[in-house]
């Protein structure tokens, strides 16, 4: 049942992360000048433990692949880079939709 009570909580954390990455992916489809600042936003919002610490798997595969999208961006590759967040945030997408059905 304590599952059930974080659960608020937990989706409004993973939601954050979620529109964060998508902001980011925008960001880098247009080209904007502060995409560096926009993937620190997604960084920062996946520091530290997941409330609950129910959801540190997606967490851990989710900062794996967003290092792997500043890596690409860092090198010169965009699409690369679009690539990788994508897969996040299509990751994260699906999760919530698990968590949702509880």
């Amino acid at each position: 049942m304590k599952e059930r009570a974080d659960l608020p909580t937990r989706t409004a954390h993973l939601l954050r992360v979620h529109s964060y990455m998508d902001i980011a992916i925008i960001s880098m489809w247009t080209n904007s000048p502060r995409v560096d600042v926009i993937l620190g936003m997604v960084v920062g919002s996946l520091r530290g433990d997941s409330p609950a610490n129910m959801d540190d798997e997606i967490l851990t595969q989710v900062r794996e692949l967003v290092g792997e999208g500043r890596a690409y961006l860092a090198e010169g590759d965009p699409p690369a880079a679009m690539a990788r967040m994508r897969v996040a945030h299509d990751l994260m997408a699906l999760y919530l939709i698990r968590l949702g059905d509880g």
